[in-house]
């Protein structure tokens, strides 16, 4: 089975009741749901996001992965997007930079893209352990997220922590019991109630995502840019 069609089957399967247990939905930081605010609000022509499904975003966002996994609305590659230059108002990026082997050059591809004065909302784990859909090549500091979008030419309206500290500290305990707990019953049981205690720990981060620190131990960063 390739990586692909492991990745459908994925989308296309229900959960199982430990998955849906272990459903950690953590708070996000006032500045990133505005970032993402301006990007619904102000930006003008179509709108893609990239690694989309089977949820959306926004309404106003078509999804665009792989395959046509659920709610994909655009096949294609984010290395080579298929979309003519100049020709998008705004790109939404969560959750998929970590996953591609050159993101330098899926952001160069964002940029051309995009419509001068067009915006790119990007949210990027900083604090995460593997996770591979299909793979997962690497994290990023809050400098580096910047870095890399300021490389291809873009400027960065606003920056900072997305999920904070509080969800790192359950994400990354709860998985240590899943992957090194020698009995698989009790790894299992151990990542399920972990998960679930953290449903409470993880509201800590309402107050702690309001530090300035808080990107030194959090979970991801988000970054807002604009084409000149």
């Amino acid at each position: 089975m390739t990586s692909l069609e492991r990745l459908a089957r994925e989308y296309g399967s229900s959960r199982s009741l430990a998955a849906r247990l272990a459903d950690v939905r953590p708070p996000r930081s006032p500045r990133a749901e505005a970032a993402l605010e301006t990007v619904v609000r102000d930006s003008s022509g179509p709108r893609i996001s990239i690694g989309g499904g089977p949820l959306r975003a926004h309404p106003s966002f078509w999804n665009l992965n792989l395959a046509l996994f659920p709610n994909v609305d655009v096949v294609g590659d984010a290395h080579h997007l298929p979309f003519a230059p100049a020709s998008l108002g705004a790109v939404h990026c969560e959750a998929v930079l970590e996953h591609l082997e050159d993101p330098g050059r899926a952001v160069a591809e964002m940029l051309r893209v995009l419509k001068p004065g067009g915006y790119v909302f990007a949210a990027t784990p900083f604090l995460q352990v593997f996770h591979g859909y299909p793979d997962h090549f690497q994290n990023f500091t809050l400098a580096g997220h910047r870095r890399l979008f300021e490389r291809s030419g873009f400027e960065i309206l606003d920056s900072g922590a997305c999920v904070g500290p509080a969800f790192t500290l359950v994400d990354i305990t709860s998985n240590l019991l899943r992957e090194y707990v020698p009995i698989r019953v009790l790894s299992r049981i151990g990542w399920v109630v972990t998960r679930v205690v953290g449903r409470v720990v993880v509201q800590l981060d309402r107050l702690l995502l309001r530090s300035p620190a808080s990107h030194v131990v959090a979970s991801t960063t988000f970054v807002l840019a604009c084409k000149p």
